[in-house]
């Protein structure tokens, strides 16, 4: 019997192959869908009878996709058009955290390790985590109650805990993602966090207490 470390090893194997199989004919067309369902929402979330909910301007959590990721990178020009700010993280390798880099534009990236476009250093961080409205979150597999794969890193494991521990409500965590990516059953251990929303491109589906 495999344990969950050893399971989530090979899963991760044979996901990152199901996920690279998709042709990019095929992969276009979904992209598209993911990303009007993505559009829609983030609108219902933020926006009520076209003007924004709250008073301060609001943030969205992002990430520059890699290899076989969905493309999310057109939400992040659509939060630009709407007046959103957008947050892209980059990893900090000595303390296995992420720093929040404030992107107004592509130039605001560069091709970093593993040729992953990732914030300039020279960009602004955000510190205030309350800051944050809504996060999309990378991953490999997801399942129906909401487990998710991530690549062996934990650091969106670590950085979703550090709400908690600064006293604030963790913004609503949403996945895009292909269908090919819904499994019956994440391995899951105590530490991995649960998403909020999936987003694939035939379906949205929510945990009902959120």
């Amino acid at each position: 019997m495999m344990n969950i470390r050893e399971r989530k090893i090979e899963l991760r194997k044979e996901m990152e192959i199901r996920r690279a199989s998709i042709v990019s004919e095929t992969r276009d067309e979904k992209e598209q869908l993911i990303h009007g369902r993505m559009v829609k929402l983030c609108s219902d979330k933020l926006f009520e009878n076209g003007q924004i909910r709250t008073q301060t301007q609001p943030t969205i959590m992002s990430y520059m996709p890699f290899r076989s990721e969905p493309d999310v990178a057109p939400l992040m020009e659509w939060c630009w058009e709407q007046g959103i700010r957008v947050l892209i993280p980059k990893v900090v390798g000595d303390t296995k955290t992420m720093n929040l880099h404030i992107i107004t534009r592509y130039e605001d990236l560069e091709s970093g390790a593993y040729g992953i476009r990732e914030p300039r250093n020279d960009v602004p961080i955000e510190q205030d985590l309350s800051t944050i409205s809504m996060i999309v979150v990378p991953g490999l597999a997801f399942d129906m109650d909401f487990g998710r794969l991530g690549y062996g890193g934990g650091y969106y494991d670590r950085f979703m805990q550090l709400f908690a521990a600064r006293g604030l409500k963790r913004p609503f965590a949403v996945a895009a993602a292909f269908d090919q990516q819904l499994i019956p059953a994440v391995p899951s251990s105590w530490h991995d966090f649960r998403v909020d929303g999936i987003v694939t491109e035939s379906k949205m589906v929510f945990r009902t207490e959120t």
